[in-house]
């Protein structure tokens, strides 16, 4: 998904996990929770549930790994900004394997989606690697939106039983 260029408060609605950014310096690198996921028995917990002053330029990305839902909240985003981007790549269906952008699939932006099994899959750039458990159960991942693949990273697929789809990410825009 695309979200205007703005200076954002982001507030944990739902789940909890992991969510940083590309942009370093007025960015983000936080592990946030809802509130009615925070345990209170552990008083020096320094979980957040909101961040404020999150700072989005064009071209920056976002990642919000687990099953943390959050909330983008702005007064100055820039809702004139016209964000269109065309479908890159093209729909794949990936079994056990190690496929490599380029070789296997084309390079581009895509939506990783389960759609049989369980298991992990790791993906590889520059020889270091993100490990997703995808499955059915609570916690394990059933889809990963936006993955920008550059040429030369890696999909690992470990289980026999997995079988997910590579699906050229869908055009996202804002009205003017």
């Amino acid at each position: 998904m695309d979200i205007p260029e703005g200076k954002y408060k982001l507030i944990a609605k739902n789940g909890y996990g992991d969510v940083y950014s590309s942009n370093e310096k007025m960015g983000i690198n936080e592990y946030m929770e809802a509130e009615d996921e925070i345990d209170d028995s552990d008083e020096d917990s320094e979980t957040a549930t909101e961040f404020s002053n999150l700072v989005l330029k064009v071209g920056d990305k976002i990642t919000i790994e687990k099953c943390l839902v959050l909330e983008f909240f702005s007064k100055n985003a820039n809702l004139t900004q016209n964000v269109v981007r065309k479908e890159i790549g093209e729909e794949i269906i990936l079994r056990k394997g190690v496929y490599t952008c380029e070789e296997d699939f084309k390079i581009g932006i895509y939506d990783i989606i389960l759609i049989e099994g369980e298991g992990k899959i790791e993906i590889e750039e520059d020889d270091l690697g993100n490990s997703y458990i995808f499955g059915f159960n609570y916690d394990d991942i059933r889809e990963i939106k936006n993955y920008d693949f550059t040429i030369g990273e890696k999909i690992h697929i470990f289980s026999k039983d997995l079988v997910i789809k590579l699906s050229p990410s869908k055009n996202h825009f804002i009205i003017k």
